[in-house]
């Protein structure tokens, strides 16, 4: 048995899964208090280094509890795996992402957003050092700890690959707390999380995430429209060529995950299943 006790099952469980989410978003509320210091100040840039601190505290103390969590049934063991993973994995890793950004692109805005939602999606990701750090740092790392490093790991300890890919990524949309956020990081969450199935390997993932949040972050630099309408349709003169793209993008991806997923390189010691 791994885990220290009766339980036959590894640290999370789906239920203890939502209970992480829960975790993160009580941390959210909590540390909202110390945001809304910055709303006092009427300045932006003081704004966005409140929510990058609040962010950081949320994410970063949910990180730190489900470690201590972690650590304390299996104290012989690290909390986070992070196997070697070849050169190539990163080529064919931010390839991947692109593709999926490309596909996964025309699904982003089908819900409809309120105009109220749309106001705080224009706060949250402005054009300040902050906001980049809080969106393209920050929140790729610690939520891959958390939901690859930690829920993923976990998961795939006590369930099949899919259940567990699945299930992460339901957790993974929920903890973003709206439904327009939920469909790209339960999509992009899938094939980041097939990497981390495969490699086990915590620096590709989060190099994904990386990727992923850098290119919405260049929709307010590339695109006249509101962040939260943006869609990489905005960047293109004529839009056969995004559809084209986006069409091409699906299929490389379903034929990649149909004939030729083996391809893909393992880490040393994983198995190429």
């Amino acid at each position: 048995m791994e885990q220290k006790g009766p339980s036959p099952f590894y640290y999370p469980t789906i239920f203890q899964g939502f209970g992480i989410v829960l975790l993160f978003i009580m941390l959210s509320m909590l540390t909202a208090l110390l945001i809304s210091l910055g709303y006092f100040s009427g300045h932006a840039g003081f704004i966005d280094f409140m929510e990058m601190l609040g962010y950081i505290l949320a994410a970063g103390g949910t990180l730190l509890l489900i470690i201590r969590v972690k650590t304390r049934a299996y104290g012989d063991k690290p909390a986070l795996r992070n196997e070697q993973a070849r050169t190539s994995a990163y080529i064919w890793s931010m390839v991947l992402t692109l593709l999926g950004i490309l596909a996964i692109d025309p699904l982003t805005n089908l819900i409809p957003m309120p105009e109220g939602i749309k106001e705080l999606f224009e706060q949250m990701f402005s054009k300040t050092v902050p906001a980049f750090f809080t969106a393209v740092i920050f929140a790729p790392v610690l939520e891959e700890l958390i939901f690859r490093g930690i829920v993923l790991e976990g998961f795939l300890k006590n369930y099949s690959p899919v259940k567990a890919i699945i299930w992460t990524n339901v957790l993974f949309g929920l903890v973003h707390l709206n439904p327009w956020q939920f469909i790209g990081a339960f999509l992009m969450g899938i094939l980041i999380s097939w990497v981390y199935y495969k490699t086990r390997n915590l620096i590709l993932p989060v190099a994904m995430h990386m990727l992923n949040n850098l290119i919405s972050y260049l929709f307010l630099y590339l695109s006249d429209v509101p962040f939260s309408e943006a869609s990489l349709k905005d960047v293109f003169s004529n839009p056969a060529v995004y559809y084209g793209l986006v069409v091409g993008a699906v299929l490389v991806l379903v034929l990649f995950f149909v004939f030729f997923s083996r391809l893909f390189p393992v880490g040393p010691g994983q198995k190429s299943d």
